[in-house]
């Protein structure tokens, strides 16, 4: 399956302004690494908080906001 996202919209803690590019683009890395076993077309995925702290490095945070993706992907 591929995945393609129209527009990613994340909300992050503040001091992390300038680490959202690398968020995003290692958000990307992690969606494409997970094998997808079925196609499915979302319009819009909403998604609870995800807990982060401020000393997490900018994968770990991608990581867990991946995972987050991967079980709203899954709930369809």
């Amino acid at each position: 399956m591929t995945i393609d996202i129209d527009h990613l919209s994340l909300r992050l803690p503040h001091g992390f302004e300038s680490r959202a590019n690398n968020i995003a683009r290692g958000i990307g890395a992690e969606l494409e690494r997970r094998d997808w076993d079925r196609s499915v077309n979302i319009d819009y995925l909403s998604l609870p908080p995800v807990s982060i702290s401020r000393h997490e490095g900018d994968a770990e945070v991608a990581r867990k906001v991946a995972a987050a993706i991967s079980s709203g992907i899954d709930r369809f």
